[in-house]
Parts: C-alpha cells; sequence; structure tokens
C-alpha cells in the first residue's frame, strides 16, 4: 500500500492496517530508520497494569474462553492456570 507524508510530516496509516494491527487514535508508534530506505513502524502496546485499565478489560475479554473446549485436557487448563498465578506473583513482587 502507498501513502504520502503530508506538508506537516504526518503519513496516514491505510484503514485495513489499523484494524488488523488493532491501532487506534492516540496510540504510542516506535518510529525506526531500517537501511537507507526503510522506515519501520512499531506498535507500543500498553503495559498491563494489576487492577485497572488494560489487564481488567483482557480479563473480562477472556473469561471462560476455555469453558466449552472439549479437545483441550483438564489437567493441561490447572497447568496453565498455576504458571498465570506465579507469573502474576513475580511481577506484583517486582
Amino acid at each position: 500500500m502507498e501513502t504520502r507524508i503530508s506538508s506537516k510530516g504526518q503519513i496516514t496509516i491505510p484503514s485495513e492496517i489499523r484494524r488488523q494491527l488493532k491501532i487506534h487514535t492516540g496510540d504510542a508508534l516506535l518510529v525506526k530508520a531500517f537501511g537507507e530506505n526503510h522506515i519501520i513502524l512499531e506498535v507500543k502496546r500498553k503495559a498491563l497494569t494489576s487492577n485497572q485499565g488494560t489487564s481488567e478489560d483482557i480479563l473480562k475479554a477472556t473469561a471462560g474462553l476455555w469453558k466449552d473446549r472439549t479437545d483441550i485436557n483438564e489437567s493441561f487448563i490447572r497447568e496453565l492456570r498455576q504458571s498465570d498465578r506465579r507469573r502474576l506473583e513475580e511481577l506484583l513482587d517486582e
């Protein structure tokens, strides 16, 4: 896809790419020069913080996600949950 630089030095990221990357107005992007002719734009994702904003939204959106899966072993799910709890405790201790 092609885009042009405006007189203010801005570019428009095509809507298809914005949807694909789930980026919205105000989201931060990291800009890097690569070689002589390339620019890399990297989406800077918000860090998860406990008990607020982004992490809470993710928990609500994914609650019960595995409930109806019959192709996944129950012990595997328990192992994942234990691993997640340990990782969360590590993050909270930092």
